[in-house]
């Protein structure tokens, strides 16, 4: 088929009747036919070198699979495609790529040697990423022939993917263009056409991409944004449109059911609908906790200050406001600067060096808002002598951290830029390090089972511009390594994504819709103990260097409940929850003995509503009770008056019964002390 006839069927008749701005035009433009020209003649050349390749490497070579599984395929000729063939068809229809001696490849890019051979699905990280990379082409093809767009950047990412591109100084995507940019994009996935080209878009990409478009089986635009082209110029305004694809659409379809529910669990629904916390432009970036909120929050840090008590930590209070001095001695201001709150007390000079200095410029006086603790915790080992006996010296702080986060990632509690950490700092000696990164990992195993999430570890290791000698982070990573293989938990290598100061373990969680949260970590540093030159008197009376382990269970607390809110949505384990108890009394003669009730509940600590509203009958306000989340109802009337006693109703509407107030006061903190999961099932 010509150019002209493939630009014609592609046009995707009756768009111009549905009052969108389109591109299209009579005939192509003349960049769009010689940029298809110039791929055709590349194309060619290629699948001849490639044939050239083929017959004068003509050989067999071993193929590994796993399972240990051996096959024999033909040097520049066998593709992975074709082995997925010969063992099931099944495979063959699954598959989205290859990993071929650890190299990503396309499956129908012919193996060149011996090779380890690794088949990669929709169902893991590696395929996810291939598969929405591949949908990318598919937005990009649609919104350059619907929208005459100029194509920038189109990344896949962890819950789908987008594309940015150019339409102008003053033209923007409208929502109600997407519906049409969608139909342009399933009719392309329809169509089944080879990634080398996608409709007539042509984009040099490395890949690897699906075999062809037909993979995707269910593609849905979500959203259209705006975003910045940063250049050595003004920044241009592109527009984004984000997306996500299945390879069917009954996973579409089950997808998009799943994120209904995860809407209706979004944490800032819950925390407005429960009246825990607020957002306000006046402080942007920081969360306003009401007193529902602040119970969640502040039963969270008592639940790790109990942890810290029978773990050997020791809680301590460092200052929000240091000078810079201290963050180029650490190393943050030359690694961290951006993501700083700098200013100048009152009466300061101003600056000393010319702005563009990033690195080192700042006013003598300059002071800046802590965005960690470390630098502190460091200080406060170094204030006076230290002994091999004080350690491990394991100090913790709940201080405020301020990091100045863009306004344009801010979003609810995930993030801010004020916040507080379980954050906490070991100093121990070398020979006390396995031990001490086997206490952290057991720190948060336990956390976790509390909470009710699942988790799975990744060793980060040092990335680009790290600090310090190769030969010490070596040794730090094989620590995490032995201690990681000691723990027994599952886990992942994650190359390049260590902390510039030290390799670390991350920690990701999984909550109740299976979603992945970032939370914990644990980090070794030979770094800062070197910088504030950290000492301790040895056995030996000579004078040594201790390691610091950085390492935080819940987080961001702020993050940390949100996550819970989405979790359980809105319906709170006892021991967190804002809602524990209300009492109703049945008639107005029972109020006074529900005040009883109420008051004797808040004395013991617990959380204690009234609801005497006499313009509700008695179903009524339970079932309000209900649909509120108050894990317990204890309704008293007449009966449960003479007898002291009250009838007790749970918020999945079990009713447990008359039993003596004093017995369910004692049995309600039992179950809030223990922190049981599931107190109206075992009440």
């Amino acid at each position: 088929m010509g150019f002209y006839q493939r630009w014609r069927q592609l046009r995707f008749p009756g768009l111009q009747t549905c009052g969108l701005h389109t591109a299209a035009v009579p005939t192509p433009p003349h960049w769009l036919a010689e940029r298809f020209g110039l791929f055709e003649e590349l194309w060619t050349a290629q699948a001849k070198r490639l044939a050239s390749m083929a017959q004068k490497e003509h050989r067999t070579i071993k193929i590994s699979l796993p399972g240990g599984q051996k096959v024999e395929a033909v040097a520049w000729n066998t593709t992975p495609y074709q082995l997925a063939q010969q063992i099931s068809s099944t495979l063959a229809d699954t598959a989205v790529a290859a990993q071929v001696n650890g190299e990503l490849y396309d499956l129908e890019r012919p193996l060149e040697t011996d090779s380890d051979l690794r088949f990669l699905t929709f169902n893991s990280a590696e395929g996810k990423a291939v598969f929405w990379h591949s949908s990318t082409h598919v937005l990009g093809a649609a919104a350059e022939q619907l929208l005459g767009a100029v194509l920038c950047r189109g990344p896949s990412t962890e819950c789908g993917f987008y594309h940015d591109f150019f339409l102008g100084k003053e033209r923007t995507v409208r929502g109600s263009e997407l519906p049409a940019l969608e139909r342009i994009c399933q009719e392309l996935a329809a169509a089944a056409q080879p990634f080398r080209r996608c409709g007539m878009l042509v984009d040099l990409c490395r890949g690897p991409h699906l075999r062809h478009t037909g993979q995707i089986g269910g593609l849905k635009l979500l959203t259209n944004s705006s975003s910045l082209w940063r250049s050595s110029g003004a920044s241009e305004t592109l527009q984004r449109v984000s997306g996500i694809s299945f390879p069917t659409a009954k996973e579409l379809r089950a997808w998009e059911e799943w994120k209904e529910e995860a809407e209706l669990r979004d944490h800032r629904r819950i925390g407005k609908a429960q009246e825990l916390f607020f957002f306000h432009e006046l402080s942007p970036g920081s969360c306003f906790f009401l007193p529902r909120g602040t119970r969640v929050y502040n039963a969270l840090v008592a639940f790790i200050r109990a942890e810290y008590t029978r773990r050997g930590f020791s809680e301590v209070k460092s200052p929000t406001l240091f000078s810079t001095k201290l963050w180029e001695l650490s190393g943050h201001w030359e690694h961290y600067q951006e993501d700083m709150f700098a200013l100048q007390p009152p009466g300061s000079d101003g600056p000393t060096s010319s702005p563009s200095d990033h690195s080192t410029s700042h006013p003598t006086d300059t002071l800046a808002l802590k965005p960690m603790n470390c630098p502190a915790h460091c200080l406060m080992f170094a204030h006076r002598p230290r002994s091999w006996r004080e350690l491990p010296l394991r100090l913790a702080d709940f201080g405020a951290l301020h990091r100045a986060e863009a306004s344009g990632s801010l979003g609810g509690l995930t993030r801010l830029r004020c916040f507080q950490q379980d954050d906490a700092h070991i100093f121990c000696a070398p020979d006390q390090l396995e031990a001490e990164i086997r206490g952290c990992l057991d720190f948060l195993r336990s956390v976790y089972a509390v909470l009710g999430f699942s988790f799975r570890l990744a060793l980060s290791t040092r990335p680009s511009g790290f600090l310090g000698e190769p030969c010490l982070w070596d040794q730090a990573e094989q620590v995490l390594q032995r201690a990681l293989e000691e723990f027994g938990e599952p886990w992942d290598l994650s190359p390049g994504d260590g902390a510039f100061y030290g390799p670390k373990i991350d920690v990701h969680l999984h909550d109740a819709l299976s979603r992945p949260h970032q939370c914990g970590t644990i980090q070794l540093d030979f770094q800062l103990p070197l910088r504030f030159d950290l000492q301790y008197k040895g056995q030996a009376g000579v004078l040594e260097r201790p390691v610091l382990i950085h390492r935080a269970v819940l987080g961001s607390v702020e993050r940390m409940l949100g996550v819970l809110a989405e979790s359980c949505g809105g319906k709170w384990p006892l021991w967190l929850s804002p809602f524990q108890v209300v009492v109703i009394p049945v008639q107005t003669e029972q109020e006074e003995y529900a005040r009883e009730v109420q008051q004797r509940l808040q004395a013991a600590g617990l959380v204690c509503d009234l609801d005497a509203d006499s313009g509700l009958t008695l179903s009524r306000r339970v079932r309000r009770a209900q649909l509120s989340h108050y894990n317990f109802q204890f309704v008293v009337g007449q009966r449960e008056q003479s007898k002291r006693k009250v009838n007790v109703r749970t918020r999945d509407n079990r009713r447990l019964g008359e039993r003596d107030l004093t017995e369910a006061v004692q049995r309600l903190l039992e179950l809030q002390n223990t922190r049981v999961p599931d107190a109206e099932e075992v009440f």
